[in-house]
C-alpha cells in the first residue's frame, strides 16, 4: 500500500511545483491519479492540488505533511494519461512537471465549475387557480433553469418558493457545463456530401489501409479545393459509428473555429467540442470534464487539443500538417503536435492522417517510402487551378502605387471589385513598415534588449518590437548621429492596408494579422464577414493563406514572394513554396474563375516556379536532394541548443565547453560520423529581451539511440545561475 502522494500545485510566485504528501489511512482506499486534492502548504494554508503519483519511501530528512481532503472522486485525469506526458518528457528534454504545467491548465487545480438553479413540475395539489396555470406551463415544458422559467410563466420568485413550500415544484441546483461552441451559433445539421472520383479513391485506400493497420500513419496529399475535408468527414462518420472519438487538429485558432462550426453542421454541437487558449478558464473546465466522462466524440482543436484527456480515440486527424504552429517554440516544453499525436496514436492503437496540399517534406519522404501515400492532384470536380501572373518588380516597381502595388495588380483588383467578386491580399510582415532608418547616416532604429529593428505601427503611433513587446515612442532625431531624417522603410500589413483604401476608397478593406485578433473571437467575426460578402478586400499575413474556402474570392495578390525565401534557414524554400501555393488556393474555388499575382524580385527562383505550377512533385524532387546532400531532415534528426545570457562573453564562453564536452564523449564512443555537432556560433538573431544568443545544431543519424545518447549528456548538464540553456528537439528554424 502507497504511504506518500506526489501532489502538482500551483504557488504564487513559484509556479507549478510536485511535493510528496502522507496519504491518510482512510484515504489509501479511494485515492487515484488524476483527483483533485487539497493539501497543507505553509503560510497559504490549505490549497488545491492534482495527485499525480504515488511512492512508498521518502528521505529521512523530508517530514511530510497528510492530505487533508480528496476534493472529487472523479479524477480529471489517468495514469495513461501521465505516461503519454512523460514521455513528452523525455522526447524534449525537460521535466514532467514542465509538460505537467503545459499539458493541464492550470485553473483546474482551482475548481471553476458553474452552477445554476432548475425548477421541476411534483403535483398541483394545494396549489390555487393563478398557482395552477403557472404549474401546468411548468409540467408541459418539463424541468428548466429557474430564471428561464419565471420569464416564460411571467411569474416570480416569492410565488416559487411558495410553490416549493406546498411540494407542488422542486428546487435543485446542478452543475452546468460552458459551451464555447455557443459563438458559432449553429442552427441546423447538414447530411455528408456524397464522395467523389479522387475523394471516392482517396476514401477507399485509407479505409483499406487502416483495417490491415489499424495503427496506420498516412498522409492525404490533396491539391487545394480538391475536397479532402469532405474525406475526412466520410472517416469520422464510420468511426464514430464504431464507437470510438476522433481528435481533429487544426494549425491555427482562426482555423480550429471555421472547422469546428463544419463539423458541429455536420454532426451536432452535442458531441462536438472545441479547445484552444482563446476559450475561457470556465469553457476549458466544462470541456475537460466532459471528456474525461466521454461525453463527446469529436474534439477539434489547435496545437494544444493534442494534450486533452480525449478517451476511446479511434481517429487522429491532423489538417494543413505543413503549418508551423503545432510545434510550440517557447517556453519549454517545445514540442510538435504532430510528433506527440503520433505516440498518442501507438498508445491508443489508432490511425493518424495527416493531410496537406503542401506537405513537409520529410512526412512526404516516409509517406513515400512506407506505402502510406494517398493522392489527389485535381480539384473536385477537375475544377482548374487559378493561373498565376508572375510580376517582375525590377520592371514594374517605378509604375506602381507607393512602390509596392504593381499596375496589373491594381488593374485585376478593380476589375474584380466591378464584378462584386472579392479579393485577398498577402503580405507576410505585421506592422506599418518593418524597419525606421536614418537617410542621413544609414543607422536603423533596433529594439534595446533584442538585436531587431523596432517596427512602427501607425494605428498606435509607436514603435513595436514583435520579440519582446518593448514599445517606443518615435524619436525626434537620430540617436547615432542626431540628424532629423527618419524614414520607415518598408511594407508591413497596415501599410499595404492604407494603400489599397487610398486606391479604392469605395469598398471595404479590412486587416486580417495577430495584432488585430486580440478580443476574443475577433477571427470569427471578421472571417464571417468576409464570407457573407461584407469585407470587399482582405489584407493579411499568412492567417489568410490557408483554410478560407470563400467561392467569391476571386483574385489573390501576394504583395512580395520573396519575403520567405529571404531567410538563413534551410527550410526558407519550403516555407515559401508552402505559403505561396496554398495562398493561390485560396482563389477560384466557386463557379467563378480565379487569378493570382505574385510580385517579385527574382521571377527565376526553382521554389517560386514550381508554386506559380503549384506543382508539388517538381519542388520536392528538387528540394530532397539537397536535403540528402547535407544531411538535413529527414535524413538526420536536428537538435538545437541555445546558450544565452546578459553576458555576451559568458554566453559564448559556456556555449563552447557544452560543444567540446560533447564532442569529446562523441569521439570517446566512435560515433562522430553519425552524430555531427556544429558550432557554436551566434544566432541569427543575436540578442532577444536583453539576453545574447548563441547557438549549437546537432545533426542526428542515429535515431532514437543517438536521440538518448544526447538526452543522457544533456541532463548531466549543470547550467550558472546566469546562463540558459534551451533544448529545442526538431527545430521549426534556426534563427
Amino acid at each position: 500500500m502507497n504511504k506518500y502522494a506526489l501532489a502538482l500545485v500551483n504557488i504564487k510566485g513559484l509556479g507549478v511545483k510536485t511535493f510528496s504528501y502522507l496519504i491518510p489511512d482512510e484515504m489509501k482506499e479511494k485515492i487515484q491519479i488524476g483527483q483533485a486534492i487539497l493539501v497543507p502548504f505553509g503560510r497559504q494554508g490549505l490549497i488545491n492540488a492534482f495527485c499525480v503519483g504515488f511512492s512508498d519511501y521518502l528521505p529521512e530528512e523530508i517530514k511530510a505533511k497528510k492530505i487533508s481532503k480528496i476534493l472529487d472522486e472523479t479524477p480529471l485525469f489517468s495514469i495513461d494519461y501521465l505516461k503519454l506526458l512523460e514521455w513528452v518528457g523525455n522526447y524534449y528534454c525537460c521535466d514532467l512537471v514542465t509538460v505537467l504545467n503545459a499539458a493541464i491548465p492550470l485553473k483546474l487545480i482551482e475548481k471553476v465549475s458553474k452552477t445554476e438553479q432548475s425548477v421541476e413540475f411534483v403535483s398541483f395539489e394545494g396549489a390555487t387557480k393563478r398557482q395552477i396555470e403557472v404549474l401546468q406551463k411548468l409540467k408541459d415544458s418539463g424541468k428548466m433553469p429557474l430564471v428561464m422559467f419565471e420569464k416564460y410563466a411571467k411569474t416570480t420568485r416569492q410565488t416559487i418558493k411558495k410553490l416549493e413550500a406546498l411540494g407542488c415544484l422542486k428546487l435543485s441546483t446542478e452543475e452546468i457545463y460552458r459551451n464555447p461552441l455557443d459563438i458559432l451559433r449553429i442552427e441546423n445539421t447538414e447530411p455528408l456530401s456524397t464522395l467523389e472520383g479522387e475523394q471516392l479513391s482517396a476514401y477507399d485506400g485509407i479505409s483499406k489501409k487502416i483495417k490491415e493497420n489499424p495503427s496506420a500513419q498516412m498522409l492525404l496529399y490533396g491539391v487545394t479545393a480538391s475536397g479532402k475535408t469532405e474525406v475526412y468527414f466520410k472517416l469520422i462518420d464510420d468511426t464514430i459509428k464504431a464507437g470510438k472519438n476522433v481528435l481533429f487538429l487544426a494549425p491555427e485558432i482562426a482555423l480550429a473555429s471555421q472547422l469546428t462550426k463544419r463539423l458541429a453542421k455536420k454532426f451536432g454541437t452535442k458531441d462536438v467540442a472545441i479547445w484552444h487558449s482563446s476559450i475561457s478558464d470556465g469553457e476549458r473546465y466544462d470541456v475537460w470534464q466532459r471528456l474525461y466522462k466521454d461525453d463527446i466524440k469529436i474534439l477539434a482543436g489547435a496545437r494544444s487539443a493534442v494534450f486533452a484527456p480525449l478517451k476511446n480515440i479511434g481517429l487522429i486527424i491532423i489538417d494543413e500538417e505543413h503549418e508551423g504552429a503545432y510545434k510550440q517554440t517557447s517556453p519549454a516544453p517545445r514540442y510538435d503536435a504532430k510528433v506527440v499525436a503520433q505516440k498518442l496514436s501507438e498508445f491508443h492503437h489508432c490511425p493518424l492522417l495527416l493531410g496537406s496540399a503542401t506537405p513537409d517534406i520529410s512526412v512526404y519522404y516516409r509517406a513515400v517510402n512506407s506505402g502510406n501515400l494517398f493522392e489527389m492532384k485535381h480539384r473536385y470536380r477537375n475544377a482548374p487551378i487559378a493561373p498565376v501572373t508572375v510580376i517582375n518588380m525590377q520592371e514594374h516597381s517605378k509604375a506602381a502605387y507607393r512602390s509596392v502595388i504593381s499596375k496589373p495588380l491594381q488593374t485585376a483588383i478593380n476589375e474584380t471589385l466591378e464584378k462584386k467578386q472579392q479579393v485577398i491580399l498577402l503580405i507576410n510582415r505585421r506592422g506599418f513598415s518593418t524597419y525606421t532608418q536614418c537617410q542621413a547616416c544609414g543607422h536603423v532604429i533596433e529594439c534595446p534588449n533584442c538585436a531587431i529593428p523596432m517596427i512602427w505601427h501607425s494605428k498606435d503611433q509607436r514603435l513595436k518590437c514583435h520579440y519582446c513587446n518593448q514599445v517606443e515612442r518615435f524619436p525626434d532625431v537620430c540617436p547615432e548621429c542626431g540628424s532629423d531624417a527618419l524614414k520607415n522603410s518598408g511594407t508591413g500589413t497596415q501599410k499595404i492596408e492604407q494603400y489599397v483604401k487610398e486606391l479604392f476608397p469605395e469598398h471595404n478593406v479590412e486587416r486580417v494579422d495577430s495584432d488585430v485578433m486580440v478580443r476574443k473571437g475577433e477571427h470569427i467575426r471578421l472571417l464571417e464577414r468576409f464570407q457573407k460578402g461584407d469585407i470587399d478586400i482582405l489584407v493579411g499575413t499568412q492567417m489568410i493563406a490557408k483554410g478560407l474556402d470563400n467561392p467569391n474570392v476571386t483574385l489573390v495578390g501576394v504583395i512580395s514572394a520573396d519575403a520567405s525565401f529571404n531567410l538563413p534557414d534551410f527550410r526558407a524554400s519550403e516555407r515559401g513554396f508552402q505559403l505561396l501555393t496554398q495562398v493561390a488556393g485560396r482563389a477560384g474555388r466557386g463557379e467563378f474563375t480565379g487569378r493570382v499575382f505574385f510580385q517579385t524580385y527574382n521571377p527565376d527562383y526553382y521554389a517560386l516556379a514550381s508554386a506559380k505550377s503549384q506543382n508539388y512533385g517538381e519542388f520536392y524532387s528538387t528540394e530532397i536532394a539537397a536535403r540528402e546532400e547535407f544531411d538535413y531532415p529527414p535524413f538526420s534528426q536536428m537538435i538545437r541548443l541555445i546558450i544565452s545570457s546578459m553576458n555576451n562573453f559568458r554566453a559564448e564562453k559556456s556555449a563552447q565547453e557544452i560543444a567540446l564536452r560533447m564532442c569529446m564523449m562523441i569521439e570517446k564512443y566512435g560515433i562522430s560520423e553519425r552524430l555531427e555537432v556544429l558550432g557554436p556560433t551566434p544566432c541569427v538573431i543575436e540578442r532577444i529581451n536583453g539576453y545574447y544568443r548563441f547557438q549549437i545544431i546537432i545533426k542526428n543519424k542515429l535515431e532514437e539511440k543517438g536521440h538518448n545518447f544526447i538526452s543522457s549528456f544533456l541532463n548531466k548538464i549543470t547550467m550558472p545561475k546566469d546562463i540558459k540553456l534551451a533544448i529545442d528537439v526538431d527545430p521549426l528554424d534556426i534563427l
